[in-house]
């Protein structure tokens, strides 16, 4: 009677997990068609570093970074903050084109990931200038801009409540390269 009754619970849980997951994969096709046709995509906590990590690994031409703080822990890799910068090398090595500005205020927590960038080949600087770079952005393939709150940290990318937005604009996209330039010759001494 026993083995009855789990049997029957167990067809219970799951037809209801087969349900939810059918739920599940029903929101995630809506919410990526959303996010595909969307000019502005608003994210919040969690979801920047998906959009991110997908970002990176799907660009072709380039990738722009100017990040405040990034801070690469190669011994957790569960760490989002790695396989971000993973990716980035991985870009760099199929030859997309990668330059990333780190404040150099931070040296000190983002120091082994400017030793990371600069050995899997990525063009990497610090900005130790008088202005402190503040700035969390990335360009990506000259047309998809993602800026906002999230440093490059795993606590920005798993448990800070924060926030930033991915914009489809070629001249968006355009605007901050040439501000990227900007700061980095400005990084580089003029």
């Amino acid at each position: 009677m026993l083995v009855l009754a789990l049997m029957g619970a167990l067809a219970f849980l799951y037809s209801a997990y087969t349900d939810l997951k059918a739920d599940y994969e029903e929101l995630k096709h809506d919410y990526e068609r959303l996010v595909a046709e969307a000019d502005v995509v608003i994210l919040n906590d969690r979801d920047y570093y998906q959009v991110a990590r997908e970002l990176v690994e799907a660009a072709n031409e380039s990738i722009y970074v100017i990040m405040y703080v990034v801070k690469y822990d190669p011994g957790d890799p569960d760490d989002p903050v790695n396989v971000l910068l993973w990716a980035l090398g991985n870009a760099s090595a199929r030859g997309v084109k990668v330059a990333v500005i780190i404040e150099g205020e931070t040296a000190e927590t983002s120091q082994r990931a400017y030793d990371y960038l600069a050995k899997v080949g990525v063009n990497a600087t610090w900005d130790p200038g008088g202005v402190r770079t503040h700035c969390k952005l990335v360009v990506i393939d000259r047309y998809l801009v993602l800026l906002g709150s999230h440093n490059w940290t795993e606590s920005a990318l798993s448990y800070n409540h924060e926030t930033s937005v991915l914009i489809r604009s070629e001249e968006a996209a355009e605007e901050e390269i040439r501000y990227f330039n900007q700061v980095w010759a400005e990084a580089k001494g003029g």
